[in-house]
């Protein structure tokens, strides 16, 4: 968030590669890295889950395709990184509420809570990601 607050600035332009702006980018993206690697590392505890990862893959990608095109013929709206990022931490999300689940750290009501809560995150956000480029300049 300190990148991001420092970066994107309306009417500012920043150089994003070097300084104190670079450091905090290229940190950002290897600890986003770590932590989607560290959320979808198998446990050997884990019993199978409810959605399996091949699953989640097939209709994140069917999705994001889906998505990009409606943004880009039904919206026209030009498509940016924010989409995949979307489509993405849904994706993650699902994954490890899914773990949670076979390995009982989450009871089946709450991974029926926690479906529903990304699930309206993400219709929150494809909402506002479509939204942004219809709004008037300050």
């Amino acid at each position: 968030m300190i990148w991001w607050y420092r970066c994107y600035r309306p009417g500012e332009s920043v150089n994003r590669i070097g300084g104190a702006n670079g450091i905090l980018l290229l940190s950002t993206a290897v600890l986003g890295v770590v932590g989607v690697v560290l959320s979808l590392t198998k446990v050997p505890l884990i019993t199978t889950p409810k959605i399996g990862d091949i699953w989640i893959l097939v209709v994140g990608i069917a999705a994001y395709v889906l998505l990009l095109l409606m943004t880009r013929f039904v919206f026209h709206r030009i498509v940016t990184t924010e989409l995949i990022l979307i489509v993405g931490w849904t994706m993650l999300e699902i994954a490890v509420i899914c773990n949670l689940n076979a390995a009982g750290g989450l009871s089946e009501s709450g991974f029926t809570i926690m479906c529903t809560v990304i699930a309206v995150a993400f219709i929150i956000s494809i909402i506002l990601y479509v939204a942004y480029y219809r709004m008037e300049e300050m």
